[in-house]
Order: C-alpha cells, then sequence, then structure tokens
C-alpha cells in the first residue's frame, strides 16, 4: 500500500445534520464539527493542510481549513473543518456542493489521518455501496469512532486502504515514472506533494532491486538448463554505476549485456533510459532488457533483444537537434527518456515467468 493509516489515528464518523450541510432554516453554521480524538497526531490544530475527499469512485484534491471550535468561556474544543471562502477548495465545501444533489437524504462523513498527517474524508450516501460495506462491520454510521483495539478495525480500515490506493492507481503509476527523473508533470493534473515523490523514489529504490534479484533467479534457471554459459551481476553487492545490470555470456562465446526494468505496475509502463544507457546501447547492439512487471501481486518478466532500434532511431535525431542548438552555443549535457515497451519499434518475447 502506498498509502497507510497514521500509526496514531482514530477513524471517525458521523451523520451529518441539516447544520453540516447547510440545509438547517435555523442555523448559518459554516462548518461540519469533527470528534476531538480522532486527530490527536495533530499538534496544531489552526492550519491549512492538503487533504483528500473521496466519493463514491471519485477523488477531490482538497484543503481542511482546520481550527477548534470555541466555547462561550473561551475555551477549545473539538476540531471543525471550515468552508471558506468562495473559491476556496475547501473539503466543506465540496461536501456541500455533492449533498446539494440530495438536500434531504441521509449523509455520512468518515474521516482518518494518513502517515504523511494528511487528512482523507470519505463522504457516503446512505444505501450507497461504501456505505453497505461500511455496515456489515458497524450497526449505524450515526456517530462513532474506530480504535486499532476494536474488532473490525482490521476490516474497515482494509475497505479504507483497498479504496484509498486503487483510487489513486493513475497517479501513483506516474509517481513511480517522477521518480526516476529530475522533474516532470503529471498528465492526471495533480500537483504531486514531496511527501509522496519522496515516498516514491524510496519505493522505486526497492522495486529496482527486487527487479534485479528476479532476473538473477532467471538467468540462474538457464544456467541450470544449460542454456547460457555464465552471467555476473553487476549490482549483486552494490550499486555498480554502470549502464547494464548484468552481463551473460552465451553458449557460443557472445556476450550480451542486459538492463532490468521493473515497475510495480502493468507492463505498459514506460522505461526510462538515462544518457548512459542510450550511449551504450548505441556502441553495443548486444544488449537487452529484462521487463519485470506487476511486481507487488504476481511478479511477470518478458525479455527485448533489440532495444537497440530506440537507439538508432532517437540518437539519429538527437544529433541532428544538437547540431542545430549548438549553432547557437546550447548544449544538451545529460537526459533521459521514457520508452513505453509497445513501442513499435521493439520486440519482447512472451512471459517467461
Amino acid at each position: 500500500m502506498f498509502y497507510n493509516l497514521h500509526r496514531n489515528a482514530v477513524i471517525g464518523y458521523k451523520k451529518l445534520s441539516p447544520s453540516d450541510l447547510g440545509t438547517s432554516s435555523t442555523s448559518n453554521q459554516t462548518h461540519i464539527g469533527l470528534y476531538e480524538d480522532t486527530l490527536n497526531f495533530i499538534t496544531n490544530y489552526y492550519q491549512e493542510a492538503s487533504a483528500q475527499l473521496i466519493y463514491g469512485t471519485n477523488i477531490y484534491e482538497a484543503i481542511s481549513l482546520l481550527d477548534p471550535i470555541e466555547n462561550p468561556d473561551g475555551s477549545l474544543r473539538s476540531p471543525k473543518i471550515r468552508i471558506g471562502e468562495d473559491g476556496d477548495n475547501a473539503v466543506a465545501r465540496i461536501v456541500r456542493d455533492i449533498t446539494n444533489e440530495d438536500p434531504n437524504g441521509n449523509w455520512y462523513l468518515l474521516w482518518f489521518g494518513l502517515e504523511n498527517e494528511e487528512l482523507v474524508f470519505l463522504l457516503i450516501k446512505e444505501n450507497s455501496d461504501d456505505y453497505n460495506m461500511l455496515i456489515q462491520q458497524r450497526e449505524n454510521l450515526d456517530s462513532g469512532r474506530v480504535y486499532t483495539s476494536d474488532r473490525d478495525f482490521a476490516q474497515i480500515i482494509h475497505f479504507l486502504n483497498t479504496k484509498i490506493n486503487r483510487l489513486n492507481f493513475s497517479y501513483f503509476e506516474e509517481l513511480e515514472l517522477l521518480s526516476q527523473v529530475a522533474e516532470g508533470t503529471l498528465t492526471t493534473r495533480r500537483k504531486p506533494r514531496r511527501y509522496d515523490i519522496e515516498k516514491a523514489q524510496k519505493l522505486f529504490q526497492e522495486i529496482g532491486r527486487k527487479g534485479e534479484e528476479i532476473v538473477n533467479e532467471h538467468l540462474n534457471r538457464l544456467l541450470y538448463s544449460r542454456e547460457i554459459q555464465s552471467f555476473q551481476w553487476m549490482n549483486q553487492h552494490s550499486e555498480s554505476g554502470l549502464p547494464f545490470d548484468f552481463e551473460i555470456q552465451r553458449n557460443d562465446g557472445n556476450i550480451l549485456y542486459s538492463d532490468s526494468k521493473a515497475t510495480s505496475y502493468r507492463f505498459e509502463q514506460k522505461m526510462i533510459f538515462s544518457s548512459q544507457e542510450l550511449q551504450f546501447i548505441n556502441e553495443n547492439k548486444n544488449y537487452m532488457v529484462h521487463r519485470v512487471f506487476n511486481l507487488n501481486e504476481n511478479p511477470q518478466l518478458r525479455v527485448c533483444e533489440n532495444i537497440a532500434n530506440i537507439t538508432d532511431n532517437f540518437l539519429h535525431n538527437y544529433e541532428k537537434f544538437n547540431i542545430i542548438t549548438q549553432e547557437e552555443d546550447i548544449y544538451v549535457k545529460s537526459m533521459k527518456i521514457s520508452v513505453p515497451p509497445t513501442n513499435r519499434l521493439l520486440n519482447f518475447y512472451d512471459e517467461a515467468i
């Protein structure tokens, strides 16, 4: 799971009142109240923090305008989220916009914190799929908390984690690519958070290592069945910095160089190649790619031996580009390119594992 519940978080839930929804004829309430002990991990209740609001299959990037409710005597009690001003992308305002579709219906709000202290809110309509799923665990969603000691905690957090990670899937795919380059933009039109990028970078290092381990197992099988003469794993003990991960000697004595390109996601996820790799491939046509995919579920492997087709095509155009730019005293020193495995120039063998 990319997102995980904060270790000190308590899940809170409540049935939204007409005052919460802004439909009360006797109240001009401009906030939705939360429960005091559900956000104990937050040290500052006066903040504007990034948040996610989930409704059905939609996920909204929002901000939680969080501050405490003030008692008449000036003391503070439970936190609340304000609707903010017109144009604010506040959770409470989005909740009211959505619930306007059925202002007389029964609506519920569930909330909790992630390990990065971001808040997640789940808006639930009575008799929806989310409602029916949660009501199997709790008798009602009118008011309450889910503690780690509760018998149904594991089932509820599994449901929430699965839903959040599934709805963020495209975002995670792009974060994996973004973690391999210095900068970039997301086609999902979401602004990547620093925490997300840092975690994606850490995860991709683990993914890269796991991918190489799987390729190592595959090559050991080929060695055992005498389909290759020998091989060397260049990064087995430490990162070599070489533009390939394995050196393979075929039975005819020819040497192949291989790079493991691993991903947690689909085979179609783009592969990133550095300047160093592109130059090496261009000079050594006996270069292959071991593509490891679906790494976190059921790891699979496919092999491509004509990756040089990409460099032949790309570097030819790159050299022409450099000639033009150098006339203006402009130089490209390093670069990275993304290549989908489905590129028409490439031929991947059928699944090996």
